[in-house]
């Protein structure tokens, strides 16, 4: 199998003092379900090595972050293993966006594991070799060239030299970012470390300095050379001296031929960066830079300036893609050995890894379902109603991380709190009871350390009901007092906004909340709007019962399949958030509700101001965040190739819903937005493994097994987009993607039926319910007309899966029409 071709990356160094042994041996290959360490579960194999097995995984901590593992074949001796770690520990400092990172070394009983992060894209090779055989255009090459050189001088700043630069270590990805691969055989270039055990080097010839090929200590100068080799191939397809290595050329007195693509005065900086001897070559990578840009040379970058940037865009785009150490050889590598003894080895060997220790967040919390000891089962609503008030009264507290309702109350079974904090990935647990009479409660709370299992706090509190506004204030900031959490303006507004201190309108409105969240019913969102409505009736001022009552109407209005032009729920809906609005401007729930209204009614530029307003009241919100994360990606998107500022939005926006993920781990329904969100972004992969995820825990999610089939048949695969689809066949989107999977597969008249049963699911409300649905579907099948007359019925009834337009990867045969655009112009996408 072909590494390079099929997206995956391969070391060029093999870890020298390689033995079997009886502690630390891969074993059997590793199959789609198994766990490493309890934590990470295989998705898929992405290749093999000549030392090991690459998996892609997920993380189950942390749902919907997507690593790339690879497991060895062989064992490592103690001392070989201890270098790999202190290699990877090196390899760990360089934080820079065109850096893959390195994560850790682990041991997972007798398997040792290096986890990575997980690239999408193509090797520089497999670039050449498949699309510019013969060199690309310098205007396609400079802006690697770039990327690469801005990779390696950050690598120099901090002393460390790269040792095998070659194109199989430039790795663009799928984003349309450059990554440089590989700095698992690189060393600190100054200290003790380099000089008393220098070790085993790889090294490609083709892309070696003569230095390197006589086994020299490695130099800066090295790494320009080889960058300059990697140049030159780029430019032109050959390497500077064919077959020959630097060595055999400099013996045979040959010269560097210039290229015709490039200027005298560029092929001379070129040249001189090919020098054989390490003291004519250029000296910085700035230099050579300068030099190929002839005339847009490139200022110094300043190391203070370069180290904010570097760690803003870490912090926005987090972690994608993947590297490997030292542990994969490619067929052209070799291997110069130099003299060491196992005494220099072991003075800087670190232990063997154990298990990674409970390190969850800071400033992190669970709050855990009340338990009603009433003696009223019928009083349930109310305990599980007050803890949610005070999860959001905690949320609304910067600096405090809380774990969203959803993934809390699904634990309500689970006492054991070190179990309860893993799985949520928190450091705190809250949790207390509530006995009610009448209109006098008591609660009792105590907040847990779930590292060390000691009791950071515990309160009794006995209130009249209408003082249970301010008793979550309350407790609220007797909880970030504990946490040593600073207080940031007034508290009490921030908790109690949108809030009543009417007893009876608060009782209703957790009435109206509890039916809200039992399920996405009818009957159980005409029991929400009834619980709301009273609460509104008892307190006109009521902002949280109005934007409750918004949302239940818009799902009670989706659900009902109303036909095109019977809003009334809408038209309710929007009266309430404006209602909610105007009495609590700052209230997020009030706007994220104008934002569902004005989605359904395609109106995208006030859609944009209503989300972005929310998330910046409630950026603690999973909801809010989850919102917010796909409406960025669908409205940031236009096609594969993506201008830089909509690369950021769509950044962003799945750094929106990976934030949610975390603060609402077991929440499938938020797992699934963040799916639809990759999928939109155009990472397939990662949107297969999510979705995977949901399926393995919820096998009856239909939508689920939709969504993986379409990322599935995005990627190619054709027969698992098929059998994903296959599944769970009774779906909107199963039934889009058997169409499109069968028609593929030459299944035509199959094809044609899944088609004619999308229309006939629709029932009355055809076309308007599958109107977007079948666009996409004659995009797929090359029938532009019909897609296009498809798409103008969607736009004419208003489809609000005309959202998805800009984004969707299966209109991109009609991206190029007039009436598509027209349609796009129409939609008035946020810029």
């Amino acid at each position: 199998m072909d590494l390079h071709r099929s997206g995956c990356w391969t070391s060029g160094l093999e870890v020298e003092h390689v033995h079997k042994s009886a502690e630390v041996a891969a074993g059997d290959g590793l199959a789609v379900g198994q766990m490493l360490s309890r934590r990470y579960r295989i998705e898929r194999e992405l290749g093999e090595g000549g030392m090991g097995v690459v998996y892609l995984v997920s993380d189950l901590q942390v749902v919907g972050e997507m690593f790339a593992v690879k497991v060895l074949k062989e064992a490592l001796d103690p001392q070989a293993l201890q270098l790999l770690r202190e290699e990877v520990r090196q390899t760990r400092k360089l934080s820079h966006p065109n850096i893959v990172d390195m994560h850790s070394v682990n041991v997972d009983g007798k398997r040792l594991y290096v986890l990575m992060e997980y690239l999408e894209g193509k090797t520089l090779n497999a670039l050449l070799d498949e699309e510019f055989g013969r060199g690309m255009p310098f205007s396609h090459a400079w802006p690697i060239i770039k990327d690469v050189g801005a990779a390696l001088g950050y690598a120099h700043d901090h002393n460390v030299i790269h040792s095998d630069l070659k194109p199989a270590n430039v790795f663009l990805t799928t984003s349309g970012r450059t990554k440089l691969l590989d700095f698992g055989i690189a060393r600190v270039s100054r200290g003790p470390l380099l000089h008393k055990r220098p070790g085993s080097r790889a090294l490609t010839p083709a892309y070696a300095s003569c230095e390197m090929l006589k086994g020299d200590e490695a130099d800066r100068r090295d790494d320009i050379y080889s960058f300059a080799c990697v140049v030159y191939e780029m430019l032109c397809g050959e390497r500077p001296f064919g077959q020959l290595t630097a060595l055999e050329a400099r013996e045979a007195g040959i010269k560097v031929p210039p290229l015709a693509v490039l200027s005298a005065g560029q092929n001379a900086s070129l040249a001189q960066t090919l020098a054989f001897d390490r003291e004519r070559r250029t000296a910085s990578v700035e230099k050579l830079l300068e030099g190929l840009a002839a005339e847009h040379p490139r200022r110094a970058r300043p190391a203070a300036l370069l180290g904010a940037a570097v760690m803003a865009v870490v912090a926005a785009l987090g972690l994608t893609y993947f590297a490997l150490d030292r542990l994969w050889v490619s067929r052209h590598t070799v291997v110069v050995e130099r003299a060491t003894s196992n005494a220099q080895q072991a003075t800087s060997l670190a232990t063997v890894p154990t298990a990674a220790a409970f390190a969850p967040p800071p400033h992190s919390i669970a709050v855990l379902p009340f338990v009603n000891i009433s003696g009223d089962k019928e009083q349930e609503y109310f305990s599980d109603g007050l803890t949610e008030e005070l999860l959001n009264s905690l949320s609304r507290i910067d600096g405090l991380q809380v774990a969203a309702r959803t993934s809390s109350f699904s634990l309500r079974e689970h006492p054991d709190i070190a179990d309860v904090a893993h799985r949520l990935n928190v450091g705190t647990v809250l949790e207390g009871s509530v006995r009610r009479s009448g209109h006098t409660v008591r609660i009792s709370t105590q907040l847990i350390n779930a590292v060390t299992g000691f009791h950071l706090w515990s309160k009794t509190y006995d209130r009249d009901l209408g003082d249970v506004l301010a008793l979550q204030t309350e407790i609220a900031t007797a909880v970030a007092s504990a946490l040593e959490v600073t207080l940031l303006g007034d508290v009490a507004t921030k908790i109690e906004l949108g809030g009543t201190r009417n007893p009876a309108a608060f009782d209703a409105y957790l009435r109206g909340s509890e039916a809200d969240e039992s399920g996405r019913v009818a009957k159980d969102l005409e029991t929400a709007i009834a619980g709301y409505s009273e609460a509104i009736r008892l307190d006109p001022n009521y902002a949280l019962a109005f934007a409750g009552r918004s949302i239940a109407w818009i799902h009670h209005y989706e659900l009902r399949g109303t036909t095109v032009g019977d809003d009334t729920e809408l038209k309710k809906a929007l009266a309430d958030a404006r209602q909610a609005a105007n009495l609590a401007p700052d209230l997020a729930e009030g706007h994220l509700a104008l934002h569902l209204l004005f989605i359904q009614e395609l109106d995208f530029a006030q859609a944009s101001v209503e989300i972005q307003r929310a998330v910046a009241l409630a950026p603690g919100n999973a909801n809010v965040l989850i919102r917010y994360g796909r409406f960025a990606v669908l409205t940031g998107h236009t096609d594969a190739g993506i201008a830089a500022p909509r690369r950021a939005v769509i950044d962003a926006g799945i750094a929106a819903a990976r934030r949610a993920v975390i603060l609402d781990p077991l929440n499938h329904h938020t797992q699934y937005r963040l799916g639809e969100s990759l999928y939109f972004a155009r990472r397939y992969s990662e949107a297969v493994a999510v979705f995977g995820a949901i399926i393995s825990l919820e096998p009856d999610y239909k939508g689920a097994y939709g969504f993986q089939g379409l990322a599935y048949y995005a990627l190619g695969d054709v027969q698992n987009a098929r059998a994903s689809c296959e599944a769970k066949p009774d779906n909107e989107t199963t039934q889009t993607c058997l169409a499109l999977t069968y028609h593929r597969l030459a299944r035509h008249a199959d094809a044609e039926a899944e088609l004619a049963k999308l229309r006939a699911a629709a029932g009355d409300r055809w076309p308007a319910a599958s109107a977007h649905y079948c666009a996409a579907i004659y995009a797929q099948w090359g029938n532009k007309s019909q897609a296009l007359e498809s798409l103008e019925s969607a736009w004419r009834l208003r489809v609000p899966e005309l959202r998805w337009l800009k984004a969707d990867p299966l209109m991109d045969p009609l991206r190029n029409e007039p009436r598509f655009q027209a349609i796009q112009r129409a939609l008035r996408f946020p810029d």
